[in-house]
């Protein structure tokens, strides 16, 4: 039996009130809520939220409530901890609960497809203990980052590192798109997934998706994007 988990909290300061921002005449939070709904492998939907105006979103749309404790709110909590809590709430209540499926409520690039594909490849694999959904990087290749130090720009992290111009030449990196996790309930307890996505497992799987098809929202310009996707491709959440 599987669950989706999604994780909204309030007191956004990037945009007020980011997750129930109206976004072609529905909250934010409504789009990851129905593409867990429209999941066949999802038997219930729960919202881990601090917000009144979120959970009232969320019990209209059907979701089951979680409401955070005090010392899991705020700017500097620990997401991981958040999930935790969720999951232990929802194996608390569900007989046989066996994998979680975790959206964030601020991103409409996600769908049921997807969110029954992650759980599909738990199903298919016992030797896995998650998935996450990801993209390739190329110009925004770790060896390509840079910091600042004391007003300098200096390769990221090894001041000695050499790199290629052509990126070709680089080994394949991917970051976490923002879409979909998927695990095993017990990995919450274990905390030992890649850093710092503890809450995975050891052996997490890939889902590659086009880089754009994850995108959350925090700035203006994301907003734009989302709209952009809702109003080119409604209801995907792969290209």
């Amino acid at each position: 039996m599987n669950v989706a988990i999604i994780t909204a909290r309030a007191g956004s300061k990037s945009i007020r009130n980011k997750n129930i921002l109206p976004l072609r005449g529905k909250p934010l939070i409504a789009y990851p809520i129905e593409a867990a709904r429209q999941a066949s492998r999802v038997a219930r939907t729960y919202i881990s939220t601090d917000s009144p105006e979120i959970m009232a979103v969320a019990r209209e749309l059907g979701c089951e409530i979680i409401v955070r404790p005090d010392d899991l709110c705020g700017d500097h909590v620990n997401h991981g901890e958040v999930i935790k809590h969720a999951a232990e709430y929802a194996d608390a209540r569900e007989k046989g609960l066996e994998n979680i499926v975790l959206l964030l409520g601020n991103t409409v690039m996600v769908d049921g497809g997807l969110i029954d594909k992650a759980l599909a490849m738990l199903a298919e694999r016992a030797d896995l203990d998650s998935v996450m959904s990801v993209w390739e990087a190329a110009d925004d290749h770790p060896l390509r980052a840079l910091e600042i130090v004391e007003g300098q720009l200096l390769p990221y992290g090894d001041h000695q590192r050499q790199a290629s111009t052509e990126r070709q030449s680089y080994p394949k990196a991917y970051y976490y798109d923002q879409g979909v996790w998927a695990f095993r309930k017990e990995c919450v307890q274990k905390r030992e997934g890649p850093n710092p996505w503890w809450w995975m497992g050891k052996r997490s799987a890939p889902i590659i998706r086009t880089w754009v098809a994850g995108r959350d929202i925090h700035t203006p310009l994301d907003v734009r994007i989302a709209e952009w996707w809702l109003d080119n491709y409604p209801g995907v959440a792969e290209l």
